[in-house]
This record gives structure tokens, sequence and C-alpha cells, in this order.
């Protein structure tokens, strides 16, 4: 075998080995995998042991993975925070530009003696950074956090403003007239923009309708992202402008907890950031730095500014807006971070000659920039990483903590109401719970029933599955009984499950009768909180969540359960609730809304007379989701209608999407002792 190995079986069998080891490795020294496939890339590179040659899987692979940190930067980023921290991310952004360009254009024209147009490369290759330590903060669930979300927002500012004095320099450079670059670029940001916002939305609604299957939406996300890019590229503008435009507008039909983010996550993880990682270390080559005192003096001057510069836009934003210190670390880390940004940037003044003939940008600019991906990647990450596990310590929700009363049984009948169901259950619980789901399928007990039993085993294996590729344990439960109800009630005793959630089913002609039948009877049985469903499309696509509340619903002991689902499935499903209700609920919604679920955008319908709760229909889009809160005989809230609710949801609600939720009967502390007694 001779080296560097430039078979592509080789190389991606070589590449494959090292995504394994590296991580491993890593952990023992207490390194972030990200600095080690760096290291990882120099080590086997050209400029290192030259074991590996740096072949277009490097150039192709690592551009989809630098495609991917931006595609999930806009995917996982909190698209309301955009509306309400406007300013904040504007300042942060504007500083995270400003202050790394002025101080590179000084300490190049000045203090390197460049001439003012390779300064202004210099400036636009600081004052530009990728995301490359996003990953990490995503890792620890902090992809929402208040310091990534601004972070986000800067990155995206900062690589457009860089962008645009680029393009003016190389089109005066070119002879081209100035006056009209700036307007140009700006109308094609601008074009761009209009069409995703406009066009992909409606083509993600279609083709999740109509794809099912988890393989081929997750095809789906990686074209519609890849053509987004590639258009960018097309007009002009970086491609990874078009991989972030295309992960914001696609952001709320992607849940954070939904099977097909996991999908992303996997295969991001696993393939492309770490090619993209190994690819940038091969471009690497340490000894040009000590190669001339001039080498070293560009590389530590270079270096010395970016990482200090963005660290002072940092400090400063925070210093501005009262941001606590560990948002500031995240900030400074996930900025701080040059690696494709710079390259292309350097790139393009090399393209650039003087009227001698030589290159704008030389060689030994363009090894202090390598140099600076490097020590920019490892600041970053060390950063990054410190700041993520300060927060995910100091920021447990008690909202999200794990208890016997986060256990969701998902009672199952049908194969083709079971995604909803499982998702649906997957959506509303606590984001960081670790608590698994009880999937069941229950079969009258009956002679010659194995045929059944055995389909009923295969539709929990199917259930166990979609759950498993959301991150979500899911036990598996087949059991015979003469009584559904009776064997429900049982096995919530069993597991000691905190509610019931199932599905109904409107296809027969007599379905009305025998929904209300079996919902009374499990009213009578089961004194836990049992939601009950019917999907007509994927969550994911629906764009507005509608709740009938009826008075007196806040002196019932599970109302704060109930609103803690809701509210978390338009977290979600980035959803805007119609919370139809008297004022007295409505306050005491707010309430918890704003303390533990600030980002849901919800909105008052009065709403008094749960007798006219067929009257909003006329409300109610085939998009929408519409959740009756109903009491049972006897509690609080309880209204004469609400024995009505299953025929009139089945007669005027067939074709609608619509969530039943009889509150739970009993608390958290009256749970053990009063499950099986019925007393409060």
């Amino acid at each position: 075998m001779i080296f560097p190995l430039a078979d592509p079986k080789w190389i991606i069998l070589s590449v494959l080995c090292l995504i394994l080891a590296v991580p491993l490795l890593m952990e023992r020294i207490k390194v972030p995998p990200l600095v080690g496939m760096v290291l990882a890339g120099m080590a086997v590179g050209p400029s290192g042991l030259n074991i590996l040659e740096r072949d277009s899987s490097f150039e192709t692979l690592g551009l989809v993975g630098l495609y991917y940190i931006m595609f999930t930067a806009g995917l996982s980023m909190d698209i309301s925070a955009l509306k309400k921290q406007r300013t904040e991310m504007l300042t942060f952004g504007l500083l995270s530009f400003g202050v790394p360009f002025l101080l590179g254009y000084g300490a190049a024209y000045w203090g390197l003696g460049m001439s003012g147009a390779a300064s202004i490369v210099v400036a636009c290759i600081l004052s530009s950074h990728t995301m490359v330590a996003f990953s990490i903060a995503r890792r620890y669930g902090l992809s929402r956090h208040h310091g990534v979300t601004l972070s986000v927002a800067a990155t995206m500012l900062s690589l457009l403003l860089s962008l645009f004095i680029l393009a003016a320099l190389s089109g005066s450079w070119q002879g081209s007239g100035s006056v009209w670059l700036w307007p140009m670029i700006a109308g094609k940001c601008v074009l761009i923009t209009a069409a995703a916002l406009w066009g992909l939305p409606r083509l993600t609604r279609l083709a999740f309708r109509k794809l099912s299957d988890d393989v081929l939406q997750y095809i789906f996300v990686m074209c519609v992202m890849l053509f987004c890019a590639a258009v960018c590229d097309a007009m002009g503008l970086e491609g990874v402008l078009g991989a972030f435009l295309c992960g914001l507008v696609m952001n709320r039909y992607i849940p954070e907890a939904a099977p097909l983010m996991r999908h992303i996550d996997f295969m991001g993880n696993a393939l492309f950031i770490p090619y993209f990682l190994i690819g940038v270390g091969m471009l690497i080559d340490a000894r040009l730095m000590v190669e001339s005192v001039d080498a070293l003096t560009v590389t530590a001057v270079i270096v010395g500014v970016a990482l200090l510069s963005k660290c002072l836009s940092a400090f400063a934003a925070a210093k501005i807006f009262g941001i606590d210190s560990d948002s500031r670390l995240m900030m400074c880390g996930l900025t701080s971070a040059h690696a494709a940004g710079a390259l292309a940037i350097v790139m393009v003044g090399r393209r650039l000659l003087l009227p001698d003939g030589s290159e704008l940008v030389g060689s030994v600019l363009l090894n202090a920039v390598v140099m600076l991906i490097l020590f920019s990647c490892v600041f970053s990450a060390f950063v990054t990483t410190t700041a993520s596990r300060r927060i995910s310590l100091r920021e447990v929700s008690v909202e999200e903590q794990v208890g016997v009363e986060d256990k969701m049984l998902v009672a199952m009948s049908r194969p083709e109401s079971m995604p909803s169901l499982v998702n649906a259950s997957i959506l509303m619980r606590p984001h960081r719970s670790t608590t698994p789901l009880v999937g069941v399928r229950l079969v009258v007990d009956a002679v010659g029933n194995e045929r059944e039993l055995q389909q009923a085993r295969l539709l929990v294996n199917d259930a166990a599955a979609i759950a498993a590729s959301a991150g979500v344990n899911l036990k598996k439960v087949v059991r015979s009984s003469v009584n559904l109800i009776t064997g429900l009630s049982h096995l919530m005793k069993d597991f000691e499950t905190s509610e019931i959630i199932m599905g109904y089913h409107l296809s027969d002609g007599k379905a009305a009768d025998s929904f209300g039948s079996m919902t009374s009877e499990m009213l009578a049985t089961i004194p836990r909180q049992i939601i009950i469903m019917h999907i007509t499309q994927p969550l994911n696509t629906l764009r507005r969540i509608h709740v009938v509340v009826p008075p007196m619903a806040e002196k019932e002991t599970g109302f704060v359960r109930w609103l803690n689902h809701v509210l978390r499935l338009a977290r979600q499903l980035d959803c805007q609730i119609a919370f139809h209700c008297s004022n007295e609920e409505w306050t005491l919604i707010q309430e918890r809304q704003r303390k533990h679920y600030a980002t849901v955008k919800t909105f008052l319908h009065p709403f008094r007379d749960y007798s006219r709760i067929h009257e909003l229909k006329s409300d109610i889009n085939d998009d929408h989701l519409i959740i009756f809160i109903a009491g049972r005989s006897g509690s609080p809230s309880y209204h004469p209608q609400m024995s009505r609710l299953p025929s009139i949801v089945a007669s005027e609600y067939s074709n609608t999407s619509v969530m039943i939720i009889y509150p739970d009967q009993y608390g958290v502390d009256n749970h053990n002792k009063a499950f099986s007694t019925g007393i409060k």
C-alpha cells in the first residue's frame, strides 16, 4: 500500500475510522471532539503524515457539512426570539462585524503595512465567522438558548456584510460600476428571501402530507437545503446563506423532538460535519507558521486580533443588554471560530491581481488564515463546551424534571392512527425527560385470537421504532383482556402511568355512538388524565391550535398538567395558540406561559358559554388543531354539554384534527394513596 492513499475506498474507510476513534480518544483527555477532528485532519493530511490525499470527497462532503452546520443552526433557532430580541440580535450582529472589521483593518494597514485593498480583505476575513461549535451547544440541548440565538443571528449578519464589502471590492477592482453593486446584492438577498418565504412553506406542507416515510422526508429536506445553497451560489451569494435560510423557513415544520430531527442530527454528526472538520484540518500546515519571522508575525497578529475582537464584541453586547456571564461566554465561543468562510474570502482575494501581475493576497496571508482556522476552532470548542456545561447545570427547569407523573400510556388499536399517537406523546412530554412511554395494544380475550395477538405485537414494535428514532424509549405491552377499559385501568396501575393517550376513529357509520359509550365507561373507570385524539394530517404541518377551556377549569386538580402538555406541544410545533376561555382562566394561563413557556405565542378569544362550542367551527381551518378541555360529571368545570361532546366532535369535526382532554382528578401528592380508591 502506497501513501498517500488515493483509492476512494481506502480514503472513506480511513475517515470513518477517524470519526469512530477520535471522539473516544478525546473523551479520555478531556478535549472537545471537534478539536480532535481538526487535529486528526492535520495529522493524516498532506502537511502531516501524508496518509490521505485530499481528494474530491473532502470537497463535496465537506461542503455539505458546512451547509449542514448552517442549516441546523437555522432549523434550531428560536423563531419567536427573532421578533422579541431583534434589537439585541441586530446590535450584537453589528458589533460582531464592526469591531473585528475596524481592528482587523487597522492591524493590517498600520501594523503589518499592507495596502488598503489587502487590509479590507483581512478585515472581511476577521469580521466573518463560522459556527463550527454549534453542534456542541446543540448536544447540550441549548440550541434555543438566548446566547446561542444571538450568536446565530450575529453569524449570518456578519457574514452577509463581509460578503457585501468583498463583492464591492472585487467589482471595483475589476472595473465594474461599484455604485450598482450594493443595490444588486441587496436585491438578490431580498429576492431569494421572498421566494423562500413564499414557496418553501407550501412545498414543505405538501411534501410532509404526502411523504409519511421518515427516509423520504429526510431526502426531501436534503434536496431543499442543497437547492437553496446552489441557488445562492448561482446568484453570487454564499451557499451557507441559502442553507441557513432554508433551515430558518423549515424550522416550524421539523419539531425538535420529532424523529425527523433525530435523523438530521444523526447524519450530520455521524458523517457530514466530521468530514468537513477533517477536511479543514488537512489544509493546515503548522510548519508554515515558523518558516520566517514575517510569517510568524502575520499569523500572530491575525490570530490575536481575530480572537480578541470577537470576544470584545460579545462582552460589549452583554454589557449593553445586561446578559449573564455564562451566556456571554457562549456568545464568545460560538462567534470566534473561522473556517470555510475565511478560506472563501481569502481565495477571492488571491484572484485579485495587482498591476505588476502579483496577487493581492500572498501565500503568507493565506498561511496565516489557515493557522487562524486551527487556533480559532480550538478556542471556540473549548469556550463553547465550558459555557454549555455551566448553562446546562444552571438552567434545568422545574417543569422538565423527570418523575412518575410524566409517564404516558399510549393505547393503540389501528396502524393508521398509531404514528400520530406516538408523535403527539413525544411532543407533549417534558423535553429532557428520560421516562419511557408505555405503548399498549389490548386484544379482546377470545378463543383463537393468536393471529390478532401477532398483529398487535407488530403494531407495538412499529411504535417502538418510531419512538426510538426520536431518542425516546417505549415499553412494548401486548395483553389479552376480557374488557378493554378495565384492562387499560389495570395497566395504568401496573406501570404507574399518569395519563392515557388514545385515538378514536370515524370510518364507520356508528362511530359516534360507540365513541360516546367508550368515553363514558373510561371516565367512570379511569380517574387519571385521559387524552383522546383524531389527527387528520401530520402534526408538524399544523399552523394553529385552538384550546376551548370551560369556566372554573382552573379549579380542577389537573389544570397545570394539561396546560403544560398543550404549551409544550405548541412550543415544539412553533404554533400560535388561541385560548377560548374567560378572563379568569386567561390570567392563570398567561402567568404560567410567561414563566415557563415564554416563546409560545398565545392570544385570547373570550368564551364563556360551553353550550355554544359548535359555533367555533367557523374559526377552524383544515390545518388547525382544536383541543376541548372537558370536565367530568361532578367536577368544578363540568357542563352538561360535555356529556354530548363525543357525538358533537364525531358529527361536526369529523374532518378536523381534534383532541379531547379530561383532566386528572388527583394530583402529584395523592397519586400513590388515592389511585385505586377514587378519594381525593
